[in-house]
């Protein structure tokens, strides 16, 4: 333990400490994410739509906001059959709760994986090497 810091703690142990870090986050912030997606990429309700296309008797089907397709058709409900609407969401806490009640609680960490993949290593990579640089550079300027 020659190359530990004046705080006794090892590189290995500060990859560990940071490692775990990003695991704790990950798994508060996942569910957190997940509600965000799911808020932002909601289609828009039907007030949004214009008067003028609500007045000519036609329906809107699905407006995804990725590509924005707009489906109309002129018999109203005869043509929704194929179309199921997803669950519209008010807010942080309706989409929690619908998306627990209606796809599971394991949907809330849908994700988790790459996540982990991603921020795991490159956490404890930053954090064990901006340590040990501080620790370096700190060293050099006192002698």
């Amino acid at each position: 333990m020659a190359d530990q810091d004046p705080a006794g703690i090892s590189p290995l142990q500060q990859m560990v400490a940071s490692g775990a870090g990003a695991v704790v986050t990950s798994l508060f912030m996942t569910p957190l994410d997940v509600v965000k997606v799911r808020l932002q990429s909601q289609r828009p309700s039907m007030a949004s739509v214009p008067f003028s296309l609500q007045s000519t008797g036609k329906c809107l089907l699905y407006c995804n906001g990725v590509l924005e397709p707009l489906y109309l058709c002129p018999n109203g409900a005869r043509c929704a059959t194929w179309f199921q609407d997803p669950t519209r969401f008010t807010g942080t806490m309706d989409a929690f709760v619908k998306i627990v009640r209606h796809e599971g609680t394991r949907t809330l960490w849908s994700g988790l994986p790459a996540t982990l993949v991603m921020t795991v290593p490159a956490t404890a990579i930053y954090f064990t090497a901006y340590d040990q640089l501080k620790a370096f550079l700190c060293g050099r300027a006192l002698t």
